[in-house]
């Protein structure tokens, strides 16, 4: 009953704007996601799985986005698009659902260590942190708020699998490991090593390793190509660009806030335009829950040896995560540029100080232990109701506009031609000039329109036209006929997964102009092919993605290969 109470309580106070059923809309910073959702479900229309490319992105010359940015909550909010929702109706409800879900995962998790309402309080806090509202009404990250589900999850599946055998639970576990390492850039890498330590605490280690491992391999149609290609892309250039010693918080930032703003992060700590508060609630009982946590460390009040060891890792990884954020963690950072520098804003790192202040939150409540339940019961409805009623007005933004008001803004043709790509300009390939095609943004130049220059009507940019039919122009595939020779610029950002033939004589160029298109001198009258295909590299990732699914498929539904593989398990 309690947790059917506080399941309703969140999805009718923090899930009340979010509601999909409502017809308006709210922006954010990050306002490329619909324009993201739109071109995947592009590429899934047309049979281009997995998506890679963006192809009407960057005035039709296309963008390589969905082969470096984690996929996994495109896919899901894609999924409710081409299930009928409008693309603001699928990407509003998939910031509700993952409010609702991050209670239910966080709430599973705590259940293994603690008992029954305890777990539902440190799920209700993970849930109505003030964070997670910055994540979705500040800062528009689908990927942080997906990751905020499927972390916890994660980890209580490796208790799970630790603690007994199931074919069925282990290839779901596989699954869910999948999605947690394709849901963000660096923090699914960062996942990762946590969980190869997280797995360390626990019995069953080689179980749960083999379930990572087939985690890992599950996602190479992802990290292979996104790791190994991305030196195609201006990214790791663009990250030097954010200079991440400008982002830095002081403690009181992290304890209030005195104004909720919407604009963006800035040097020091009185000037920034967003806020990056956990909740004081939230952090005086998760403090508190660590206080007497390590009181009983101290006088030995922990018997499950286990319980202690993952509380003890998940003390340490809130500690160090909430001194990343601050100022004085700057030395570290400057030791570990090369790495810490991806992850552009040190303010990420409260994504697990969310995580941690709910589990000793659950900590805390766990330690009161009152025996009447039903007293137990009624104390943890009215804590249920003071952390919703704390942070429910911060759920909200004080403007909205109209599913169409939003599509007409976001997902207009001209908008997602013109300005989306510049929004993410580190996957520009390096084949053209960043700052030359930087010099088109019409955020920053306005007047200024890189159309003069490229021809949306056809694929092929040459000095007489005359000479040009166009016999296929779709947004993977382009054919033209030329009946003269001559100089021809092709209309993509080259990237290897563009195949160019002439003649039907395939050729890679080695010539671009400064937007990176191929630059071709026909010598006779020729028929020019530009044709979207996955390069050899992204090919093997996908064949050991499918062979890895079909190897876990096979073990759910073949019981002598599981018989076989439970002794070798343990």
């Amino acid at each position: 009953m309690v947790f059917l109470i506080a399941f309703l309580s969140i999805t009718l106070t923090l899930g009340k704007i979010l509601n999909p059923l409502d017809p308006r809309m709210f922006n954010f910073h990050d306002d490329t996601q619909a324009s993201r959702i739109q071109q995947m479900a592009l590429n899934i229309k047309t049979g281009h799985i997995p998506p890679r490319l963006a192809p009407t992105l960057s005035y039709g010359l296309g963008f390589p986005v969905f082969n470096f940015y984690a996929p996994f909550s495109y896919q899901i909010t894609t999924g409710f698009h081409l299930l009928g929702m409008s693309v603001p109706m699928a990407l509003k409800f998939s910031f509700f659902l993952s409010v609702i879900l991050s209670f239910v995962t966080m709430f599973l998790l705590l259940q293994t260590f603690f008992s029954f309402l305890p777990s539902i309080l440190g799920g209700v806090a993970y849930s109505s942190s003030l964070w997670l509202a910055v994540e979705i009404f500040v800062r528009g990250n689908l990927a942080e708020c997906w990751f905020l589900v499927l972390f916890p999850l994660s980890l209580y599946l490796l208790v799970m699998n630790a603690r007994k055998q199931s074919r069925y639970l282990m290839a779901f576990s596989v699954l869910i490991i999948t999605f947690t390492l394709t849901v963000h850039n660096v923090f699914s890498l960062l996942a990762l090593v946590i969980f190869a330590i997280f797995i360390l605490l626990f019995k069953n280690k080689k179980r749960n390793f083999l379930i990572l491992a087939l985690g890992l391999l599950l996602s190479s149609y992802f990290l292979i190509p996104a790791l190994t290609e991305l030196n195609l892309t201006y990214a790791a250039q663009n990250a030097q660009r954010t200079h991440y010693e400008d982002h830095f918080l002081c403690a009181n930032q992290i304890w209030s806030s005195s104004k909720w703003e919407y604009s963006g992060s800035t040097a020091g700590c009185v000037d920034d335009g967003m806020p990056f508060t956990l909740g004081k609630i939230h952090i005086v009982l998760g403090m508190l829950g660590m206080a007497i946590f390590l009181f009983d460390v101290f006088k030995n009040k922990i018997k499950k040896f286990v319980s202690k060891r993952a509380s003890l890792f998940v003390l340490v990884l809130t500690a160090v995560a909430l001194f990343l954020t601050t100022y004085q963690s700057a030395f570290i950072w400057n030791i570990l540029s090369p790495v810490l520098s991806l992850f552009q804003f040190p303010w990420r790192f409260l994504l697990f100080g969310v995580f941690g202040l709910a589990y000793f939150i659950a900590y805390l409540f766990h330690r009161i232990e009152l025996k009447n339940y039903r007293v137990a019961g009624v104390l943890a409805i009215i804590a249920i109701c003071v952390f919703l009623f704390t942070s429910v007005k911060f759920f909200s933004k004080p403007w909205l506009m109209s599913y169409d008001e939003y599509a007409s803004a976001y997902m207009s043709e001209n908008y997602i031609s013109r300005t989306v790509a510049y929004n993410m300009a580190e996957y520009l390939p390096r084949t053209a000039n960043y700052d030359y095609w930087r010099s088109f943004d019409s955020q920053i130049h306005p007047g200024k329109d890189l159309l003069v220059g490229v021809t949306q009507n056809s694929p092929i940019e040459t000095q007489d036209t005359s000479s040009l039919k166009v016999l296929k122009n779709e947004p993977f595939s382009k054919i033209v006929s030329i009946n003269k020779p001559g100089q021809i610029k092709v209309n993509i950002h080259y990237l290897p997964l563009w195949e160019i033939k002439i003649n039907e004589e395939r050729i890679i160029p080695s010539k671009f102009d400064s937007l990176g298109r191929p630059t071709i001198v026909l010598t006779q009258p020729s028929t020019v092919s530009v044709t979207y295909k996955e390069t050899l590299l992204e090919t093997i990732s996908n064949i050991i993605s499918l062979i890895v699914l079909i190897l876990t498929g096979i073990l759910i539904f073949y019981k002598p290969l599981w018989n076989k593989l439970k002794p070798l398990l343990k």
